[in-house]
């Protein structure tokens, strides 16, 4: 977490933090502008067509889309990462407005070491008397891969045939899936691959007839969603994703990760394709099609790209604090939490 904390405060200072060992990126090199004969001929000049480029692509499930997660029948607060799985506590009665899993809520059957079970027994217990390690309303992003499982509001999906780009607006995540056969970075260090972890890691992925295999490394260390569920920057995850209806989507999801884990931890989430806008965005969604129907649902985010303005902030033992009126108007907030390893 300390990683994933300096770089959240590079990015909300507009500083950025480099190692000495860091290999200096390479400047592009300047071309100068386009002949004289470029520029005159512009007005006859015939672009390339997109037709065998779309032909690739034609040959792909369709996946774009706004999804929004599914839950089971009587679930609790949440969202949870995995709903199916999870212990709800007494919940508020019905029609009380509330945000977020009840404290106490926990996922069960995560196959934590002997360490940490304890560590995520410990911080459940925080929620239960007002704690709270969830960064996110200090203006961290949701990362991979809290953005997939713990969405609130939709996420998108917008697909072309060598990359797959998922959006969560509301999370402020950006996944690239790289369908261009490509493997991860080995440069920098080898145990994280490329020159160290990111939010959204870096994802490769493959089609075996309708499904698409994805595999991510690199991820910053964080929690899985709001109970807390930790892991590490040490995670792998390997995805099979299908659509199992016209407008369901089945997203079965294998995590492994050696400094938290005894084994592999296997969770299966559907999302349904959805149109409109994300619901406690900028309005209620449309109701979904009827299980079955043949027709695909086209909708897209309104990017709410608005500077983020942190209500609270992380103390040094990782735990939320808010941020008085006075300090959001004498300075940004210090947001780095040397203490809050997972």
């Amino acid at each position: 977490m300390i990683i994933r904390s300096l770089f959240a405060l590079a990015v909300l200072t507009g500083s950025f933090l480099l190692s000495v060992e860091e290999p200096a990126r390479a400047q592009i090199p300047s071309t100068g502008l386009p002949s004289p004969e470029v520029i005159s001929n512009a007005d006859h000049f015939q672009p390339p067509k997109l037709s065998t480029y779309a032909a690739k692509l034609a040959e792909q499930p369709d996946m774009t889309g706004l999804w929004a997660a599914m839950s089971p029948k009587g679930a609790g607060h949440g969202p949870t990462f995995d709903p199916v799985h999870t212990f709800y506590p007494p919940q508020p009665p019905a029609g009380e407005a509330g945000f977020g899993p009840i404290p106490g809520t926990y996922i069960k059957g995560i196959p934590y070491n002997a360490e940490y079970q304890r560590k995520y027994q410990d911080l459940v217990k925080e929620t239960t008397e007002g704690k709270s390690r969830d960064d996110f309303p200090a203006c961290f992003p949701y990362g991979v891969p809290r953005m997939i499982g713990d969405s609130p509001v939709p996420i998108e999906i917008i697909q072309t045939p060598d990359v797959m780009l998922w959006y969560a607006n509301y999370g402020r995540t950006n996944r690239r899936i790289f369908l261009d056969a490509r493997q991860h970075p080995t440069e920098g260090d080898p145990t994280t691959g490329g020159l160290g972890p990111s939010y959204s890691g870096h994802s490769i992925g493959h089609w075996e007839h309708n499904v698409l295999v994805v595999d991510t490394i690199n991820m910053v260390g964080g929690y899985f969603d709001e109970t807390p569920a930790p892991y590490s920057d040490q995670l792998h995850l390997v995805e099979r994703i299908r659509l199992i209806d016209t407008n369901v989507l089945e997203d079965q999801m294998t995590f492994t990760d050696p400094v938290t884990m005894t084994a592999p931890w296997v969770v299966t989430r559907y999302f349904q394709r959805v149109a409109g806008r994300a619901p406690g965005m900028t309005g209620a969604t449309p109701p979904a099609p009827p299980p079955g129907s043949r027709n695909v649902v086209r909708g897209y985010l309104t990017l709410g790209d608005r500077p983020c303005v942190p209500n609270v902030k992380m103390d040094a033992n990782g735990f939320q604090v808010a941020i008085l009126p006075q300090e959001l108007d004498a300075e940004p907030p210090q947001t780095a939490k040397p203490n809050s390893n997972p």
